[in-house]
């Protein structure tokens, strides 16, 4: 798969008019993986791809719609949605963007693989998909890991790979299947489930922990406002000390921004270093725009979001 990534990104480079193409390469550390921006062919052979391959690469998009040259990207099926979204709100032009579809058999969670290997896996140099086990090769010695112990939550509801058309794929991009534990929205019900107090104490306490670093911000490939709220002096919305208040604040208005365009990549939750279960919020908020307005986020380019479109006969009773 990574030779066949190489030869495309060549193929597609050769072309012209290209600015640059985005996929993933290694990081300093070999456990990890990074966005990787080839702007030459001598730099194709940088490109990996495999089961760290986490990133949403759609947010890198958006920094090159002003070039002359189009920007080719690398995306999972699920990452597709943001593509399909991005067009939909008008942020780039899809004649554009080359978009690369890879199949996918799952992704590793980092910090899943980091429970379950413990201090090893700062010695990890390699992970391979091996069907339901992921090869695991550390040091010299090689480990099977099951997939459904380090699997990316979101893996085990993936639906939608096909609902795009690619201009390239690496192979038959086709929805990854693996026994999930519970239903999508089990860890959303049980919270619903829960008296108004204990909801509001778990999220205080969730909230409470918050820096305020604005990673989520800035790997959610939704924010793309050239000014974002948060950030005016006037009016100022938030305080500078994370506290309490305003980091629930924060979190709540992100969240509504987000209704009808989140896609549930997970970003938020993976970049967080506070470990606050951000996915747990947004799926909510996608969970309450599909029974509300029978709607799901990144299906289709000419499908108008729910939040932006009116009828006549809407009911309006506070109007």
């Amino acid at each position: 798969m990574q030779d066949r990534l190489r030869e495309t990104v060549r193929q597609i480079l050769g072309g012209g008019g290209m600015a640059y193409f985005i996929g993933y390469a290694e990081g300093a550390e070999p456990h990890r993986v990074v966005p990787c921006f080839v702007t030459e062919e001598s730099e194709v052979q940088n490109l990996v791809w495999g089961p760290l391959c986490v990133q949403n690469l759609s947010k890198y998009v958006l920094r090159g719609r002003d070039l002359e040259g189009k920007v080719g990207v690398l995306v999972k099926g699920c990452d597709a949605r943001a593509i399909v979204e991005l067009v939909k709100q008008n942020q780039i032009n899809r004649e554009k963007v080359v978009v690369v579809g890879v199949p996918c058999q799952g992704q590793a969670d980092p910090r899943k693989l980091g429970r379950v290997l413990g201090p090893d896996l700062e010695r990890v140099s390699r992970v391979e998909d091996a069907g339901d086990e992921f090869l695991v090769t550390v040091g010299e010695e090689s480990r099977r890991v099951a997939k459904e112990d380090v699997l990316l939550d979101k893996c085990f509801h993936c639906r939608h790979p096909l609902a795009f058309e690619y201009d390239f794929t690496l192979g038959d991009v086709v929805p990854f299947e693996i026994e999930a534990g519970e239903p999508e929205y089990a860890a959303v019900e049980r919270l619903e489930g829960l008296p108004l107090e204990e909801r509001r104490a778990f999220w205080q306490k969730q909230f409470g922990r918050c820096i305020r670093c604005n990673a989520c911000r800035e790997a959610c490939y939704a924010c793309y406002c050239e000014e974002c709220i948060f950030d005016r002096k006037a009016p100022r919305w938030l305080d500078r000390p994370p506290l309490l208040p305003e980091n629930e604040l924060y979190h709540l208005i992100r969240a509504v921004h987000l209704a009808g365009r989140c896609i549930d990549c997970g970003e938020c939750e993976r970049v967080c270093p506070m470990n606050i279960p951000l996915s747990r919020l947004y799926k909510k908020v996608q969970k309450d725009v599909a029974e509300l307005f029978d709607y799901e986020a990144g299906m289709e380019c000419d499908s108008v979001p729910p939040l932006v479109n009116f009828e006549l006969d809407d009911q309006g009773p506070f109007m």
